[in-house]
């Protein structure tokens, strides 16, 4: 999360808070009292719906509406948030869920904590699958039965000496194949892919759809 986030208070008017949104790049606003309680939260698009529209209008009294309008009087208060101990998936499932972009941490008390993006648990899940440093993504296919990930690592990581930067299994239906997607500390895991596909495994460069196929005679 992002802690100390940019916050406002309801008291405090719409251009104010469009003047933040603006100056620190930002699309959402947590709304809190001088306690530091959550009270809501206000979008930049909160704030675009709530304008008059510059077809009936003018400039100036666009300018005015923001001025007078208070943020408590456009903020969403039934706000999703998430704690301090939540996890990046459970986060992430709760952005999905509710079609959200965005996640206020809060404490037990009700105290904002920081604030969490649907950018953040984008670079969270970079950072997971490895993507900040260089390494080869393989996908190895495996029987859903108790020693065929182990059968893996060991080849990679005993046989071959090759040190593994991440690993992900997607859930499947019991009984069906699984896929391991994982991320090596290499630029070329073409021994890898030999290795595993000579123990009876089917593997794929960068993906199964890529499957390794064996050398041209001569």
């Amino acid at each position: 999360m992002r802690p100390r986030p940019i916050t406002v208070t309801p008291d405090d008017s719409l251009a104010d808070a469009l003047r933040l949104t603006r100056a620190h790049r930002i699309r959402h606003l947590p709304v809190v009292l001088q306690t530091g309680e959550l009270v809501g939260i206000l979008s930049d698009r909160d704030i675009r719906l709530a304008m008059p529209s510059p077809l009936t209008v003018s400039d100036e009294e666009r300018a005015g509406f923001l001025e007078r309008t208070p943020v408590g009087a456009v903020m969403t208060r039934e706000v999703i948030t998430a704690s301090p101990l939540e996890t990046i998936e459970d986060a992430a499932r709760m952005l999905y869920r509710h079609r959200i972009s965005s996640l206020p941490v809060v404490n037990a008390r009700g105290d904002l904590e920081g604030i969490l993006t649907e950018t953040d648990i984008l670079h969270a899940f970079v950072r997971l699958l490895g993507g900040t440093q260089a390494c080869s993504r393989i996908e190895v296919q495996m029987a859903d039965r108790p020693g065929e990930l182990a059968r893996v690592l060991r080849i990679v990581s005993e046989q071959l000496e090759l040190n593994i930067v991440s690993l992900l299994i997607p859930a499947a239906p019991p009984g069906q194949d699984r896929t391991a997607v994982i991320n090596l500390a290499t630029i070329d895991p073409r021994e890898a892919l030999n290795a595993l596909s000579d123990a009876g495994f089917r593997v794929g460069w960068p993906a199964l759809g890529n499957d390794l196929q064996a050398p041209s005679p001569g």
